[in-house]
C-alpha cells in the first residue's frame, strides 16, 4: 500500500481500497461534478478570493509535494493555472488577509517559509519567515488583521506548543504566548468575542487530547477552558450563528468517532449533541447560509475507508440527517462556501485510486414563489424598470389603461400610482439613464391604432413624464440598449408604415435630448435581442426578417457607428431571450422557429471567438417568457407560452454545468410579463397575459431559497455614489466579518467570513467582483474600478454565502479630453499607437494620407481599446514606413 504523507506523523490514518457508498436521501440538494483541477492533489488549501474565484495551492500529488496553484471560476465551473508557489508544500495554511492578498504559511517542504498571493497579478512573493518551521498547524485571522499560527509539528516530528503572529503591515512574524499543551491536528476557531478556541489534537507523547484552551489577542496569553467529553484529533470545529462551537468526529487513538459536542464561549463548557450518522475524520464541515453544517467525506470507521457519505447538522434540533452523497469518496479534500451559497469540494484522496483531481459542487438552494400585492391595473406588454431608489416603475402596456404608470415598493410590497404617460403605448422599451430618468420609446398606441415614433422621460423626483426628441422612424419590436458612453441605441424593429422589418438604427443623447441616425443593421430584423458586451459593443441576434426567421447575428461598434456580421446561431429563432453571463458569454434561450414551434434549445455566444455553441436545453419549449440573471450567477427563466397554453413553470440555468433545473411553480401561469431583480435579491414578476384570456394585475416574488435569517445578512450603511471610473468604491456597514468563520482553522475548511463585493449593471447584467485594498468588520475599499460601463449598478456584499440588500451606485459617464498620440510602435503588420485620456472614455479613430481632405472623407479604422486605466491604444495595419498618415481621435 502506498504511504500517504500525513502518515509521516504519528497519527496513523489509512485509506484502504474499499469505497463505500451511502444511500442518497431524497432532498432537493444535489452534488454536481465540475471541471477537474489541472493537478490531482490533497492536503492542499483552498481560499475564496475577493474576485469570487477560489485559489487552490500546493498539496500532495501522485508522488510528490506540489508548488502548483490554480483558480476555480464559479461562473464557468472551470479551473485555470495561476502562478506557482515559490516552494512546494503540503500541510500548510492559507489565509485571506484584510488587504486582499493570501498568506500561505509553513507546511512540509520548508516549514519556515511564508509567501503572499496577489489576485491582481496572479503571482507569489516571499514574505517574512516563521520563527519555527511547522506543518499541520492552524492559522486564524484575528479581528485586528493579524494572523495567529499555533502548534503543528516541526521538521523533526516534534509537536509544538509555540504560537506566533503575522503582521501584514510589516510582513514579519513575532512570537506570542505558547499554548498550555503541544498539539497538532487540532482545530482553531475565532469566537465572537475575538478570542480563539483551540481544541483537541495530538501531543508530543502521541496522546490524543480532550483539552481545550483560549487565546486572548489583547495580552497574547492562552488560558485553559473546560475539556471536551472525548479525546479527538483530525476532527472539525464550526462556529454556529448562535455563537457556540460545534466539534464533530475525529480519531481517538483506537477508532474513529461519531461523537459531536458544543462549546459555549459564555460559560466555557461543553455539552453533547446528536451523533453523526457516520463516524469520520479528515472530513470537512461547512457552515451553510441557512445555519446548518454540511459534513462531507472523510475516513470512516469501517476498516478506515474513504467515504462519500454526506450529512447535515441542524442546530435547532441538534441532529444529523443524511443528504445526497458525493460522487467520489474522498478525504483530505477541501470544502469552500462560494458567494452563491454553493459548496465547492476539491481534490482529496480516495481508497484504491490515490490523489484526486475531481471537484464537485453542492447546491442546497430551493427556490420558492410567493404572491405580493396586485397592481392597480391589469396589463401585458408593459415595461418594468428598477429605479435608483430601489422602487420599480411599471409603465404602459395593454390592459385597463394604456398610459398608467405605478411604483412597487419592495419594503412593504405595495403599489402606488404615479404620473400618467403622455401617450399610452405597449410593446415599447424602457431604459434607466445615467441621469436617473427613465426613457420610454416607441411602441404601439391602441387608441390611435398607430405605431409610435415618440419618446418620453420619467422623472422619479416628481413623478412626471415629459416628451423628449422625436425619432426618425415609428417602430416596435425593436431593441433599446444603454451604451457605455451614456447614449442609447435603438436598433431594428417593425415599421408600422411599411409593415416590414427594418434595418435602421438611431442614437439618443440624454444631454441634448435629441435623436440621430447611426449605421444601419446589415439585415432588417424585429423581435430580436440586443446585448451590451463587456467590450462596449452590442450583439444583436436572431429575430424575424423581411421574409423569414433569422439565425444571423451582428455587432454594433459605438466607436465607428457601424455593424459587422458575427457568427450565426445554430438555430433560427425570434422572440427569444438573451442574457449576459458573468463569464462574458451570452446565453440565448427559447423563442420560436414558427408560431406552433416554441424552442427549448439554448446556445452560448463567445465574444472572444465570435462563435456559438449549443448548451443544455430548457426542460420545455417556451416564448414570450422572461430571463433574469440572479445574484448567484444563475439565470431564471419564467413563464411564457408553449404553443398551447401559458406556462406556470420556472427553471434555472447554471453556467457552471450548462444544465437547466425546475425551480418552484408560479402561482399564476403568464406570458408577456416582466421580471425585475430587486436589491434584496428577489425577483418581481408583474402582470402579463393569463390562460383565461385575461390581462393580469397579479404579481409575485421569487426567492432563491438559501434559507438564511435576515439578521445574519451583512448590512450596507454608506457607499460611494456617484463613483468616477478609476475611483475606489468604499462601503461601510456591519457584519462584513460574518456570523461565523465557518472554518476549523486548518487546511481543509476555508473561512469565508469576509466581504466580497459585486457590481451588477442594471441595464445589461454585466457583473464584476471587486478586488480590495482593505476590508474589516464594517468597511470595504476596492481597488480602482475601471473597465465597467457607466450608469447605475447594484453593489452587493456577500459574506458566508449570504448577500446584503444591494445599494444602487451611479457610475459617472466619463468626460473625454483632447487626445495626444504618443510612441508609435512598429508591428509586423502596421503600427500601434497609444495615448492617455479619461478612464472609460470611448473613442473612434480616423486616418488619411491627405491632410487637405475634409473629415467626411477620412477613413474610419478599428476601435480604440483601453488596455489599462486611462491608457488607450489602436492599431493601423495599413501604416507602413513609407509615406505619411494622419490620425484624428473623435468622440462618437
Amino acid at each position: 500500500m502506498k504511504t500517504r504523507p500525513e502518515n509521516y506523523l504519528a497519527l496513523a490514518l489509512f485509506a484502504l481500497a474499499l469505497n463505500l457508498s451511502a444511500t442518497q436521501s431524497s432532498q432537493a440538494a444535489s452534488w454536481t461534478n465540475n471541471g477537474s483541477m489541472n493537478c490531482a492533489r490533497y492536503i492542499h488549501t483552498a481560499t475564496l478570493l475577493p474576485n469570487g474565484k477560489v485559489l487552490v495551492a500546493g498539496g500532495y500529488g501522485a508522488n510528490s509535494m506540489l508548488a502548483s496553484a490554480e483558480l476555480y471560476d464559479p461562473s464557468t465551473g472551470t479551473w485555470t493555472n495561476t502562478g506557482a508557489l515559490n516552494i512546494a508544500r503540503f500541510g500548510h495554511t492559507a489565509t485571506l488577509l484584510s488587504n486582499g492578498k493570501v498568506l500561505v504559511a509553513g507546511g512540509a517542504g520548508n516549514g519556515t517559509s511564508a509567501e503572499l498571493y496577489d489576485p491582481a497579478t496572479g503571482t507569489w512573493t516571499n514574505t517574512g519567515a516563521l520563527n519555527i518551521a511547522r506543518y499541520n498547524h492552524t492559522a486564524t485571522l484575528l479581528s485586528n488583521g493579524k494572523v495567529l499560527v499555533a502548534g503543528g509539528t516541526d521538521i523533526y516530528g516534534n509537536v509544538l506548543s509555540n504560537a506566533e503572529l503575522y503582521d501584514p503591515g510589516s510582513g514579519t512574524w513575532t512570537t506570542t504566548g505558547a499554548m498550555t499543551a503541544t498539539r497538532y491536528n487540532h482545530t482553531a476557531t475565532l469566537l465572537p468575542n475575538g478570542k480563539v478556541l483551540v481544541a483537541g489534537g495530538m501531543d508530543d507523547n502521541l496522546d490524543i487530547l480532550s483539552s481545550a484552551e483560549v487565546y486572548n489577542p489583547s495580552n497574547g496569553m492562552w488560558t485553559a477552558t473546560s475539556s471536551m467529553s472525548s479525546i479527538r484529533a483530525a476532527h472539525t470545529a464550526t462556529l454556529l450563528p448562535n455563537g457556540s462551537v460545534l466539534v464533530a468526529g475525529g480519531y481517538n487513538g483506537i477508532t474513529i468517532t461519531n461523537g459531536a459536542e458544543l462549546y459555549d464561549p459564555v460559560v466555557g463548557t461543553w455539552t453533547s449533541t446528536g451523533l453523526l450518522n457516520t463516524a469520520r475524520d479528515w472530513f470537512t464541515a461547512t457552515l451553510l447560509p441557512n445555519g446548518q453544517v454540511l459534513a462531507t467525506g472523510g475516513i470512516n470507521n469501517n476498516g478506515f475507508n474513504t467515504t462519500n457519505s454526506v450529512e447535515l447538522y441542524n442546530p435547532a434540533t441538534g441532529t444529523w440527517t443524511a443528504t445526497n452523497s458525493l460522487n467520489n469518496a474522498r478525504d483530505g479534500h477541501t470544502a469552500t462556501l462560494l458567494p452563491n451559497g454553493k459548496v465547492l469540494v476539491a481534490g482529496g484522496f480516495t481508497s484504491g485510486a490515490g490523489s484526486l483531481s475531481s471537484t464537485e459542487v453542492y447546491d442546497s438552494a430551493n427556490g420558492t414563489w410567493t404572491n405580493t400585492s396586485a397592481m392597480n391595473g391589469t396589463i401585458t406588454e408593459h415595461t418594468a424598470t428598477l429605479l435608483p431608489n430601489g422602487q420599480v416603475l411599471v409603465a404602459g402596456g395593454y390592459g385597463d389603461s394604456w398610459n398608467n404608470a405605478e411604483l412597487y415598493n419592495p419594503s412593504n410590497g405595495s403599489w402606488t400610482l404615479t404620473g400618467l404617460l403622455n401617450v399610452g403605448r405597449f410593446s415599447h422599451t424602457a431604459t434607466l439613464l445615467p441621469n436617473g430618468k427613465v426613457l420610454i420609446a416607441r411602441g404601439f398606441s391602441w387608441s390611435t391604432e398607430r405605431y409610435l415614433s415618440s419618446a418620453e422621460l420619467y422623472n422619479p423626483s416628481n413623478g412626471t413624464w415629459t416628451m423628449t426628441g422625436t425619432m426618425t422612424t415609428a417602430r416596435y419590436f425593436h431593441t433599446m440598449t444603454l451604451l457605455s458612453n451614456g447614449k442609447v441605441l435603438i436598433a431594428g424593429g417593425y415599421d408600422g408604415n411599411s409593415h416590414t422589418s427594418i434595418a435602421s438604427a438611431e442614437l439618443y443623447d440624454p444631454a441634448t435630448e435629441t435623436w440621430r441616425a447611426t449605421g444601419s443593421l446589415n439585415t432588417p430584423r424585429d423581435s430580436h435581442t440586443a446585448t451590451l458586451l463587456p467590450s462596449g459593443k452590442v450583439l444583436v441576434a436572431g429575430g424575424e426578417g423581411i421574409s423569414d426567421l433569422l439565425d444571423s447575428a451582428e455587432l454594433y461598434d459605438p466607436a465607428t457607428g457601424t455593424w459587422t456580421p458575427t457568427g450565426s446561431m445554430n438555430t433560427v429563432r425570434c422572440a427569444h431571450n438573451a442574457t449576459l453571463l458573468p463569464s462574458g458569454k451570452v446565453l440565448i434561450a427559447g423563442g420560436i422557429a414558427d408560431v406552433s414551434n416554441p424552442l427549448s434549445s439554448a446556445e452560448l455566444y463567445d465574444p472572444t471567438t465570435g462563435t456559438w455553441t449549443i448548451t443544455g436545453s430548457l426542460n420545455g419549449g417556451r416564448w414570450a417568457n422572461t430571463a433574469t440573471l440572479l445574484s448567484n450567477g444563475k439565470v431564471l427563466v419564467v413563464g411564457g407560452y408553449d404553443g398551447n397554453s401559458d406556462i406556470p413553470s420556472a427553471e434555472l440555468y447554471d453556467p457552471a454545468n450548462d444544465k437547466w433545473t425546475d425551480t418552484g411553480t408560479l402561482n399564476t401561469a403568464r406570458d408577456n410579463h416582466t421580471a425585475t431583480l430587486l436589491p434584496n435579491g428577489r425577483v418581481l414578476v408583474t402582470g402579463g397575459y393569463g390562460n383565461d384570456n385575461d390581462y393580469l394585475a397579479s404579481t409575485e416574488l421569487y426567492d432563491v431559497g438559501l434559507g438564511y435569517t435576515n439578521s445574519w445578512q451583512p448590512q450596507i450603511a454608506t457607499i460611494t455614489s456617484p463613483l468616477n471610473l478609476d475611483g475606489n468604491l468604499v462601503i461601510t456597514g456591519s457584519q462584513f466579518r460574518g456570523i461565523s468563520g465557518g472554518s476549523s482553522g486548518n487546511s481543509q475548511d476555508s473561512s469565508t467570513d469576509y466581504p466580497l463585493v459585486q457590481l451588477r449593471r442594471l441595464d445589461n447584467e454585466q457583473t464584476a467582483f471587486l478586488l480590495t485594498t482593505n476590508w474589516s468588520t464594517n468597511s470595504f475599499t476596492s481597488l480602482p474600478v475601471w473597465n465597467f460601463p457607466a450608469g447605475y449598478a447594484l453593489a452587493t456584499v456577500f459574506v458566508n454565502g449570504i448577500q446584503s440588500t444591494s445599494s444602487v451606485v451611479n457610475i459617472s459617464v466619463p468626460v473625454p479630453t483632447t487626445a495626444t498620440l504618443t510612441g508609435p510602435q512598429k508591428l509586423t503588420n502596421g503600427f500601434r499607437f497609444v495615448f492617455t485620456n479619461s478612464v472609460g472614455a470611448l473613442f473612434g479613430m480616423l486616418t488619411t494620407t491627405n491632410l487637405a481632405l475634409p473629415l467626411s472623407q477620412w477613413k474610419a479604422i478599428g476601435g480604440v481599446v483601453e488596455i489599462s486605466p486611462g491608457q488607450f491604444q489602436f492599431t493601423d495595419p495599413q501604416a507602413t514606413n513609407g509615406g505619411r498618415r494622419f490620425y484624428r481621435a473623435f468622440v462618437p
